[in-house]
């Protein structure tokens, strides 16, 4: 089924700690096709007015950039892409704003206050961050995949818009068309590859034969799949950035041309679950959510266990809010992969999503256990131990959903002591480090017992005033701007020192620091053996706000 690159319906409500799914050259005589955009929002027309608000209390609109080059870079903490370019969007801001003629903008429309500020703290994001939540700027600007960045002309023209991580040429084409007034263009060999593929005149609708007609239809359907593979190998850093919603357009064309060409024939296909599951595809990509139910229901009877029609179900039924019935399609899903913890992670989030909190807690317990026995099995190999951690941290956001930060924040403890297991080049060891410390943070963030304490090795760069070649940790500590807290270390070894870094200043054993206006406050937390490299020990660290403490160890 391709849709593997849309946002599922659960995915998009507004959640405490936000929710993630954890995705040659052609012929040069091959010109990019005309199609328009699947959806409304099209490049060269007036962008759609917006109103979000910023983190710090400000709202923000299209009216305020008038005159600028404005960069909206629509994202979440807990979409992996979104975090890769992070890096990229945050060195470049700065400088693209430096003679005032271009302004960058976060926008967030799936999550809460909380773990965005706990993220903006810890990664010191220099431009604004906002939060769409309401859907109206989801709608407006017919967001459908994470991330997707919008330039936008000083006249208020949109001039790009592009799903996948940016790289920095990728970053500079889009802003010089902006400060241009033209339309970006994205070419690449690779999406030349694209149109070649679903503009195949192999694929061809012109006999009457069922035959070749179904052969053909097939044909079409194989196509539209390999043109997603081929979305998912997008790489604007190799010079390889695909046009997401050209290529969605191309796809449907096709479809809708294999629809026609089998509902012609009628009954005459061998097989009969080909129009309907193609129809439901075409419903989906038209979100004409109803017509999809029906189809892929047409698909059942007669392919019960069909995966794709399965999971069409549910992705509509949630679009429906007929969340018992996205229920009933995962959950025979996951009778089809018993051995899959991620079919069970995504049981799990339905039927959160479905208001059944105990039947969600009991289905990551199963989950777990899963995820868990693959670890043994393989004696603890990365892929498995990844699973494990990735599992707990979906465990706990559904927990914090619900109000319930004691279980959450065992969920997260559980998550980062997994992820301190992988090795430290795996491309989810830093990323899972910062995200179950993010989501400790903003529990501190909307719990009225004061402040919160949490610890994960150093990851980065290290703190000015620090001392090379110690063991290192990164404290987040989360409470009420304003409020002094008092840090201590207790547990050390004799010989052993502690040392807090903070605002350019180290301090050993005890520490005393003012928890700034994000509410977040990120700290650098030293071992120093005596000498040599011996194991780290197990270190307490207490924070003291006068009316609260919360501990943490290393």
């Amino acid at each position: 089924m391709p849709y593997r690159r849309l946002i599922p319906a659960l995915l998009a409500a507004a959640l405490p700690l936000g929710v993630s799914a954890d995705p040659s050259a052609a012929p040069s005589a091959v010109a990019p096709p005309t199609t328009a955009p699947a959806a409304g929002l099209t490049v060269g027309m007036p962008a759609p007015a917006f109103s979000v608000k910023t983190l710090d209390g400000k709202t923000v609109g299209l009216e305020n950039y008038r005159g600028k080059t404005l960069v909206i870079n629509v994202w979440a903490t807990w979409c992996p892409p979104c975090r890769e370019e992070m890096p990229e969007l945050m060195t470049s801001a700065p400088k693209y704003a430096k003679d005032g003629t271009v302004a960058f903008l976060g926008v967030d429309t799936t999550e809460q206050a909380p773990i965005v500020r706990a993220y903006a703290a810890a990664k010191n994001v220099p431009y604004p961050l906002a939060l769409g939540t309401d859907a109206s700027f989801g709608r407006a600007y017919d967001i459908q995949a994470f991330p997707t960045t919008f330039v936008i002309d000083a006249n208020g023209i949109l001039r790009a818009r592009y799903v996948d991580t940016l790289a920095p040429r990728q970053l500079a084409e889009l802003v010089a068309a902006g400060k241009a007034g033209r339309n970006a263009a994205i070419v690449s060999p690779l999406q030349s590859k694209i149109d070649a593929s679903l503009a195949d005149p192999a694929i061809a609708f012109t006999s009457s034969d069922p035959a070749a007609i179904e052969a053909n239809a097939k044909a079409a359907d194989a196509a539209i799949d390999r043109a997603e593979k081929m979305l998912d190998d997008s790489d604007a850093a190799a010079g390889n950035s695909t046009d997401f919603f050209r290529t969605r357009a191309e796809e449907a064309a096709l479809r809708d041309r294999a629809v026609a060409a089998l509902v012609n024939v009628g009954t005459s296909v061998t097989d009969k679950s080909l129009l309907p599951r193609m129809s439901g595809d075409a419903a989906l990509e038209g979100e004409r959510w109803s017509d999809a139910l029906d189809a892929y229901r047409s698909v059942l009877a007669v392919d019960p266990k069909n995966e794709d029609a399965l999971g069409g179900i549910a992705q509509a039924s949630s679009r429906l809010k007929n969340y018992d019935a996205a229920v009933a399609a995962d959950q025979q899903l996951t009778a089809l992969a018993p051995d899959d913890a991620t079919a069970l992670v995504s049981l799990g989030l339905t039927q959160q999503e479905a208001g059944h909190a105990a039947d969600a807690y009991a289905t990551f317990d199963r989950a777990i256990a899963l995820a868990k026995k693959h670890v043994d099995a393989s004696h603890g190999k990365a892929g498995d131990v990844r699973m494990l951690a990735y599992v707990h941290m979906y465990a706990g956001r559904t927990y914090a959903k619900n109000g319930d930060t004691a279980h959450a924040r065992a969920q997260f403890e559980e998550m980062l002591a997994w992820t301190q297991k992988l090795p430290a080049n795996n491309p989810r060891h830093d990323m899972y480090l910062e995200e179950g410390q993010e989501a400790i943070a903003a529990l501190g963030l909307v719990s009225p017992a004061g402040i919160s304490v949490s610890l994960a090795p150093w990851i980065g760069a290290d703190l000015p005033g620090s001392v090379p070649s110690t063991i290192k940790y990164r404290l987040v500590l989360a409470g009420t701007a304003g409020k002094n807290v008092t840090l201590e270390a207790s547990g050390l070894p004799k010989a052993w020192v502690a040392s807090f870094c903070s605002d350019k200043v180290c301090a050993p054993m005890r520490d005393a620091v003012v928890i700034p206006q994000s509410g977040v406050k990120i700290v650098e937390f030293q071992l120093i053996p005596p000498s040599g490299k011996p194991p780290a020990p197990k270190v307490r660290v207490t924070g003291h706000d006068g009316s609260s403490e919360a501990s943490a160890t290393t």
